[in-house]
């Protein structure tokens, strides 16, 4: 619902009445002429504003010269048969006095007297524009009640005024006094034209998206769209609103219901397959309903919205196959090429990657409204980022550094620059990748830990487990209780074969954090992996999976669960899938190893044959060639 008034926050409206009149005591430091300028000034001042007013204010408000006149011209046109009819204004003397008064009272500062004679003014004519005028006075003032009470009596007195409803809708919330909203907003929905009433419900859930309760928006949204989700002539968009509320508000179950409702009335609508695409981590149904909608209707934007969840269910595969589509149809999307480029990286397809990259950078920004210089939409320190990444893919780290240089030339991005740490780690030049991460200065405490977490990272690659290791003691001892931290030791830990340290670092991390499937699917597969706790393995790994639905990685963890367990049809459809979704190396370590056991050595060969060549230095692929010693 698109409101044309932009009402303050809370805080800036919730003055009392004192605020109204707060200026009324000013001292008075101005001389007699400067009083009498200033006088002068806010007469004319007022004067100009009651003429805004509008056009009956106008109208009679005559210059001196047609003043003089009328009587002349009264008399010459008595009894003519053809004089036009006389549009009288209703601005009588009383009137325009007190609505002069009451401008000067602005241009003094004078708010409250100037809000009270406008409110009595409005009152007493029925008039939108003076109602208008109180209640903006009120906001100017911060005095939210008034504001209200001015809007509320406009309401009272105009009840099909559009204007009225929706500066009542907007100063209730404003207020936090939700339970109040839904009967303006339902006028205001009423009094919208059938034909745009569906683009005004549709857009209720971003309307209110400044509003923190979310909760409280999605009840106001469904109790406001009632008339419209009922009977014969319920309108899906009505549906999806309250739908889209409530997946805000994060009640999947809600917006769920309301959206099944929704595809019964119109399953080929395109907010349809956006919330279902949404809902795809708690209803993975749904997307057999996005699939659907792209079959028989297509929509770019819901394509996109498709892959952007598969992406960040790193079903990668899937999300370049909708990509693809995207970018063949909209060669000049600049989110959809970011996106692909990203994940044909992530697949390792480094000059696919870059090629898109590039395509991007080729585009030309649309200039403004106001002619101003347009933007492509898109974060530039990413593109760099990425471009660099692609780089480093192909062994290019003179140019993967240039590309670093463009996403941070102030050099202040200590991300950007343990980037370029490593390129020199993997160059051979340890000491000057450490010296460039430990120059970095660090504005506030969060960036010693960023810069800790860099140099783990550093270590990490160089494979100096033990270093790295200490150094994440020491950082948990100076940020006691991150989750992130206590994480990376138990990888660390894991890495070095502590076993019995990573056990309850990682149940630490799950206290702190319950919500995070990473510690859950890492704890599961150490317990698969060493082959000891199975039932609980599985129990873990399976919270892990129903915290990130269709994860290749976990999916990965629960069939090496099945596969310890002996369930080796059920591991190797499980690990079937986590590949296909991800071809990883390690997942094709696992597959290929449940392959072999089953006999198909074949199908092994190959899964391990693609492993090795998207990381031939993995240390699980490695591992479990070793121990099997195929012919590859």
């Amino acid at each position: 619902m698109r409101f044309r008034h932009a009402v303050r926050a809370p805080e800036d409206i919730t003055q009392g009445p004192e605020m109204l009149n707060a200026t009324q005591n000013a001292p008075n430091r101005a001389s007699k002429t400067t009083h009498a300028h200033a006088a002068w000034r806010h007469t004319f001042l007022a004067l100009a504003a009651i003429c805004s007013l509008g056009s009956a204010c106008a109208q009679s408000l005559a210059s001196p010269q047609e003043l003089t006149a009328a009587p002349l011209a009264s008399e010459a046109m008595a009894g003519s048969s053809d004089k036009p009819a006389v549009n009288n204004s209703t601005l009588d003397a009383n009137l325009f006095y007190q609505l002069l008064i009451s401008e000067i009272q602005v241009r003094q500062g004078d708010l409250g007297t100037a809000y009270q004679l406008y409110l009595d003014a409005a009152k007493r004519t029925r008039d939108a524009q003076l109602f208008q005028r109180s209640v903006d006075y009120a906001l100017q003032a911060r005095a939210g009640e008034q504001a209200l009470a001015a809007a509320k009596a406009w309401r009272q007195s105009l009840p099909e005024s559009r204007e009225a409803s929706e500066y009542t809708a907007q100063i209730l919330m404003a207020l936090g006094r939700y339970d109040e909203v839904a009967d303006p907003i339902r006028s205001v929905l009423r009094a919208t034209p059938v034909h745009a009433l569906p683009s005004v419900l549709i857009g209720l859930p971003r309307s209110m998206g400044r509003i923190t309760d979310r909760k409280a928006v999605a009840k106001v949204i469904e109790d406001a769209t009632v008339p419209w989700r009922e009977g014969k002539s319920a309108l899906v968009e009505a549906w999806v609103a309250d739908s889209e509320g409530w997946l805000m508000a994060g009640d999947a179950n809600k917006a769920y219901r309301a959206l099944e409702s929704a595809m019964k009335l119109s399953p080929s609508h395109p907010g349809i397959g956006l919330i279902a695409s949404e809902l795809m981590t708690s209803q993975p149904e749904l997307e057999q309903a996005v699939l659907q909608q792209l079959k028989t209707t297509p929509s770019d934007i819901v394509r996109l919205a498709y892959a952007r969840k598969l992406t960040a269910g790193q079903r990668l595969n899937d999300a370049a196959e909708q990509l693809d589509v995207v970018v063949k149809n909209q060669p000049d999307n600049a989110q959809a090429l970011l996106t692909l480029g990203a994940v044909r990286l992530e697949l390792g397809q480094a000059q696919q990657g870059e090629a898109t990259l590039r395509q991007l950078l080729t585009l030309k920004p649309a200039p403004q409204a106001d002619g101003s210089p347009g933007t492509l939409g898109v974060d530039l320190e990413t593109v760099y980022s990425l471009l660099a990444q692609s780089a480093e893919q192909r062994k290019q780290y003179a140019q993967a550094d240039e590309w670093l240089r463009k996403a941070d030339p102030d050099t202040s991005r200590i991300k950007i620059q343990a980037a370029r740490a490593k390129l020199l780690l993997i160059q051979g030049k340890v000491q000057e990748g450490f010296k460039l991460l430990r120059a970095m200065p660090e504005s506030e405490p969060r960036d010693a830990l960023a810069k800790l977490n860099a140099e783990v990272q550093l270590l990490r690659e160089m494979k100096a487990y033990d270093e790295a290791l200490k150094l994440l003691q020491q950082a948990n001892s100076r940020f006691p209780n991150d989750p992130s931290l206590l994480y990376d030791q138990a990888m660390v830990a894991e890495q070095l074969g502590r076993h019995d340290e990573v056990d309850p670092l990682l149940r630490r991390v799950i206290q702190l954090n319950p919500e995070d499937p990473n510690a859950y699917n890492a704890l599961g597969y150490s317990l698969a992996d060493r082959n000891i706790s199975l039932d609980e393995a599985q129990e873990l790994v399976g919270k892990a999976l129903s915290l990130k639905p269709g994860d290749p990685f976990i999916t990965d963890s629960l069939g090496w669960v099945a596969y310890r367990q002996g369930r080796l049809d059920d591991a190797r459809t499980l690990l079937q899938q986590a590949f296909m979704a991800r071809p990883d190396p390690e997942i094709a370590a696992h597959l290929g190893e449940v392959l072999w056991v089953q006999g198909r050595k074949e199908e092994a060969i190959k899964v391990w044959r693609e492993g090795k060549g998207r990381d031939a230095t993995n240390k699980t692929l490695r591992d479990t060639l070793q121990r099997f010693q195929p012919k590859l």
